[in-house]
């Protein structure tokens, strides 16, 4: 059966915009600095994540470099360093299940605000309103946008803003490694992967 209504593919417009700017205040609430202690370690151990994921291949790099020495010394250099990289493996895990531990009481609150926002509204409305709906429909429709919003700030601070600071980090060593030339093929390929 087809869907009711067709996606839009459409650019990001006003109307769009204005809907993330409703999620800020859930984002970064004013009223509760409990929350957004969590909200700064949540951040930090999403940059510490980042700085283990980009720093896993200088280790494996620095590993295969070490067996070009002497053998016995090269050895356990390198043994050291494969090492070092299944742990920074482990951290850069446990720092992304510490970020989401810290978080879940953001979303949960983020949820019970929008939830109850929702019901006042709803209760708000005239009684001709609620006789001519279905109230398990509305009721159905209130639990799905409660639940979306919780998605949409994981989706918004840790997959849209990391995944920015990571491009960006690794821009940074590409030229310092390799030069311009991979920064621009790089950002060349990542423009052409967000446009299709």
């Amino acid at each position: 059966m087809p869907p009711d209504t067709a996606v839009n593919s459409k650019p990001i417009d006003a109307e769009s915009w204005a809907v993330l700017k409703r999620f800020l205040p859930y984002l970064w609430p004013s009223e509760n600095s409990g929350l957004r202690r969590r909200i700064v370690i949540a951040l930090v151990l999403v940059l510490l994540t980042k700085a283990v994921t980009l720093a896993l291949p200088f280790a494996y790099k620095r590993a295969v470099d070490a067996m070009t020495g002497e053998v016995g010394e090269a050895a356990m250099l390198a043994m050291a360093l494969v090492l070092a990289y299944g742990l920074g493996r482990f951290a850069g895990t446990a720092f992304d299940n510490l970020r989401n531990i810290v978080f879940e009481r953001v979303g949960q609150e983020a949820t019970r605000h929008l939830a109850e926002d929702v019901f006042r509204r709803l209760h708000s409305l005239s009684l001709r309103f609620h006789l001519s709906r279905r109230t398990g429909e509305v009721t159905k429709i209130i639990e799905r946008g409660t639940k979306s919003i919780d998605s949409m700030l994981y989706f918004l601070l840790f997959n849209i803003a990391p995944t920015i600071i990571e491009l960006v980090a690794v821009g940074v060593i590409f030229y310092l490694n390799f030069g311009w030339g991979l920064v621009a093929a790089t950002a060349l390929t990542v423009v052409a992967y967000i446009v299709v």
